[in-house]
């Protein structure tokens, strides 16, 4: 383990769903420490997540592209250079809609890293320092009319 790890030693992990989880595909990095994850994700145009949940806090950084993310009834259309937050235990999904790929740096503490979340995520612990991870956080995919908001920020 170190506290430094070079991109090469980051797995990428490429995520094609269908289903529960959303439509669409994504290639992910990760890395985690004991208070929080950041993870770098790639999504392509269409990409489409179910509303879910995680006690985690979630910040989104947009590095390139444009994409939308909502929590609960309200949506928030972020483009290259944007922040947004996402509180801990609020519903929130994203959606490409747009036609180029949207890479989005996202932070979450704790760290999600419990499940599927934490495939090929990246430990940064120091030579002899004991990982004491506080979580790790889930996904959890909940109900909810999602179709209804995202109408709200449509276009005609």
């Amino acid at each position: 383990m170190s506290l430094h790890v070079k991109s090469s030693e980051v797995p990428q992990r490429q995520r094609v769903q269908s289903g529960e989880a959303g439509e669409g595909s994504m290639v992910v990095r990760k890395a985690y420490g004991n208070e929080c994850s950041l993870m770098i994700a790639a999504r392509a145009p269409g990409y489409h997540t179910k509303p879910h949940v995680h006690e985690s806090e979630q910040i989104n950084y947009i590095m390139e592209g444009e994409i939308w993310f909502f929590v609960e009834d309200k949506g928030f259309h972020c483009k290259k250079g944007d922040f947004q937050r996402i509180p801990a235990d609020k519903i929130h999904w994203a959606w490409n809609r747009s036609d180029k790929e949207a890479v989005v740096a996202e932070a979450h503490a704790p760290c999600l890293i419990g499940g599927r979340a934490g495939e090929g995520a990246v430990a940064l612990f120091d030579d002899g320092e004991k990982p004491e991870v506080r979580g790790p956080g889930v996904n959890k995919f909940v109900p909810y009319d999602f179709a209804n908001t995202e109408a709200k920020y449509s276009t005609p």
